[in-house]
């Protein structure tokens, strides 16, 4: 070689050899990447190949992750090779070609769930499987594998609501990551792309990838980064995310550290897009709230009737506890007072798929009887019923007070205006009558004025019967009660028999308004009596007597006229019409008494004549 002369050129032979080391190297590296999220990636993966013969087609598995071997209990040593039919039962592995079909006919990817016998027991595995399509034909299958047998088998409350609002679940987009530490150098799967919505051309960063994560999420996933890294302790979260096009999405991000020689030189994981999820369970959690604070019952059965929820204006109407209903039937709250006839056409109703509405009686854990309107709604999924909804609400109290406004209505309108009438018709003969005759008619004044006195005192006596609420612990010796009265009776109306028989032992559910209905029962048959003598008899029946249950039966009977044939149908059709109306309020403040203590009254004929008036109340519990 002479001054000036350059090198002699290499080969081109040498300079083609170190560009196919140099991209047989970058392939090596590649190819190692993708075994390392291969086997990170937290769901079970395994690679399938679609080997075409004369007879049609054979499913051969070439590879599987460490998280399928975990989940089936086949190690890749045992199902690297061989076909379904090879590895599974007759019945199994045609289910599972069945499925692989139809992934290759389609050239499309299909989700499925199975649930198959595996060495690891029997396994629920919800599949996506993809294929790889090469020169025009399927010639690969790619599975994801997630086993749902733990969330299956286990359930909660969450998950069976849920299945009554909506269908199953698909399998949201999983992607794959790694962070070379010594290099910074961070890369992302086709599938973490698609959730960050970035292009192929886009290299991600660290600093940057953080900068996806929602403001609110953005110090969380740094730190948990950060712990990654230098404490090497994985984690496992959902955060949100802002992708590159400004939607805002849920993601399932998962990073542990890849040690070498004690020191974190990387980090890799997966995350998953769970938005739709989320989105459901947030659904959901609204659904429970406004379910969970809604201030009418509702209950929920299965197809059978046996209830699987209640709502805690359910267990404040009925007494009844979510752990107490809860596995029962809704017979539990059953009064009696609806006859068999009742119920079939309410059976027969819902189980048709129509609504049933209507109002009820229904009793409560401690006895109390409680009004209730109702409306029962089939479920149904895929037209075929499946559970069974009632929405209801307690309108006791305002039944009651309707009650209280048409008695009083109808008191103001005739009682006292017949009342006004003979005062007034008798204040005017006054004027031109003297001796017996304006004698009489002073007393018919008389006589009226202290009517429309009584009429008077007893609607304050209603007014504060509903001004009062009771103790719900509240409780009342009848016996003791009994005796005390007997000795008033005595004093009271010294020209009665009245004759009171006090049981031992007998507690009710009541206050001091009992005593109140008892002695205007009394005074109403002494005033109200056509004998000379009127004999009246007042007893109770123990709560443990033959055919009482949960009451305590008080009776008054008398034998006078017997109530009214107006009365009757009034208090036991419990309002008031235009033809059926009581003539004072009497009956009616009684009535009221025993409803406010969740009881009822009851009129029957004595024998041989009067009337016997009952106050039925709850019988208190020991």
């Amino acid at each position: 070689m002479t001054t000036g002369e350059t090198p002699a050129e290499q080969p081109d032979s040498a300079v083609s050899s170190d560009r196919g080391t140099r991209s047989d190297q970058e392939c090596l590296t590649t190819l190692e990447e993708y075994e390392k999220i291969f086997d990170a990636v937290e769901d079970a993966v395994f690679l399938l190949d679609v080997d075409r013969t004369a007879d049609g087609r054979t499913y051969r598995y070439r590879r599987v992750n460490p998280a399928y071997e975990t989940i089936t209990g086949l190690t890749g040593t045992e199902i690297r090779g061989r076909t379904p039919a090879e590895i599974f039962s007759a019945e199994t592995a045609a289910a599972v070609t069945e499925r692989y079909d139809a992934c290759v006919e389609q050239a499309a990817t299909i989700d499925d769930e199975t649930t198959l016998s595996l060495p690891a027991g029997e396994r629920t595995l919800e599949t996506k499987l993809t294929p790889t399509v090469g020169n025009g034909t399927v010639d690969q299958l790619v599975g994801i594998v997630r086993d749902v047998t733990e969330q299956k088998r286990k359930g909660c409350e969450l998950e069976r609501n849920r299945a009554l609002l909506e269908k199953a679940e698909q399998l949201a987009a999983v992607g794959g990551w790694e962070l070379d530490l010594r290099s910074d150098d961070l890369r992302w799967t086709d599938g973490t792309r698609e959730i960050f919505e970035v292009g192929a051309d886009y290299e991600p960063t660290l600093s940057a990838a953080l900068e996806f994560y929602h403001p609110a999420d953005r110090d969380r996933i740094r730190s948990f980064v950060e712990t990654c890294r230098d404490g090497g302790e994985p984690y496992d979260v959902v955060l949100r995310i802002v992708t590159a096009a400004g939607n805002e999405r849920w993601v399932h991000t998962v990073g542990e550290p890849v040690v070498d020689g004690g020191e974190v030189v990387a980090l890799r994981g997966a995350i998953r897009d769970v938005t739709a999820r989320k989105e459901r369970e947030q659904e959901l959690q609204l659904f429970q709230q406004a379910v969970e604070q809604a201030g009418h019952g509702i209950v929920i059965t299965d197809r059978e009737g046996t209830i699987e929820y209640v709502n805690p204006a359910y267990e404040r109407d009925s007494g009844y506890t979510h752990t107490e209903a809860v596995g029962r039937n809704p017979r539990l709250v059953k009064s009696g007072k609806h006859d068999q006839a009742f119920y079939e056409r309410l059976w027969e109703t819902i189980c048709s798929g129509e609504v049933w509405e209507h109002e009820l009686i229904n009793r409560r854990k401690s006895g109390e009887l409680y009004h209730v309107e109702q409306t029962i709604a089939p479920i149904t999924d895929d037209e075929e019923i499946t559970h069974f909804v009632a929405i209801e609400s307690d309108v006791t109290d305002q039944r009651l007070r309707g009650q209280r406004l048409s008695v009083l209505n109808r008191i103001l309108r005739h009682n006292i205006r017949n009342g006004m009438n003979v005062i007034q018709g008798n204040a005017t003969r006054l004027r031109n009558l003297t001796g017996d005759e304006r004698d009489e008619a002073l007393t018919a004044i008389e006589e009226q004025a202290a009517e429309l006195c009584k009429i008077s005192d007893n609607a304050a006596a209603v007014r504060d019967l509903f001004q009062r609420d009771r103790h719900p612990d509240a409780t009342c010796d009848v016996g003791s009660m009994l005796s005390r009265l007997a000795t008033d009776f005595d004093d009271d109306y010294p020209d009665a028999d009245i004759t009171v028989t006090a049981p031992e032992h007998v507690t009710a559910q009541a206050d001091d308004r009992l005593e109140t209905a008892i002695r205007t029962a009394v005074d109403n048959a002494v005033t109200h009596t056509d004998r000379p003598v009127p004999e009246i008899t007042v007893s109770a029946t123990p709560a443990d007597g033959p055919a009482m249950g949960d009451w305590v039966d008080v009776s008054i009977a008398d034998n006078g006229p017997g109530i009214p044939p107006q009365e009757r149908p009034m208090v036991e059709r419990e309002a008031e019409t235009q033809l059926v109306h009581g003539t004072g309020l009497e009956l009616w403040h009684i009535y009221w008494i025993a409803k406010s203590f969740g009881g009822e009254m009851r009129i029957t004929d004595n024998d041989p004549r009067g009337s016997i008036v009952t106050i039925r109340v709850p019988a208190a519990t020991t």
